[in-house]
């Protein structure tokens, strides 16, 4: 009697460590997919911005010479958009930048 009473505890302990490891594991493999998920979805973001910025460098290169004076701030992010934009667009953008910063900006164009 008491031998089977010992036999069955351990056939339980011996189910519940495999229910247990059974768990673990799951939980290790839910982490890895929640990482993957992660990481894919980091890079498709990086791939669709690169595809973003493509188009507005092309836009820019496309139209930008007819809109100078007529640009939102922020369309001209730094040097390197002048530099698709070439040598007389540049010159331009950079002489009507000086004009705004004086008074009466506006009338100098």
């Amino acid at each position: 009697n008491a031998q089977k009473r010992r036999m069955k505890q351990i056939e339980h302990k011996r189910a519940v460590d495999a229910l247990l490891e059974e768990r673990r594991r799951q939980m290790t493999m839910d982490k890895q997919r929640d990482i993957n998920e992660r990481v894919e979805a980091e890079r498709i973001e990086q791939i669709r911005k690169q595809i973003i910025e493509e188009e507005r460098i092309k836009l820019l290169r496309e139209h930008a010479h007819r809109l100078l004076g007529y640009l939102p701030k922020g369309v001209i992010r730094d040097e390197k958009d002048l530099d698709y934009l070439g040598n007389d667009f540049k010159n331009e953008f950079k002489r009507r930048q000086v004009n705004m910063q004086h008074p009466g900006g506006w009338d100098n164009l």
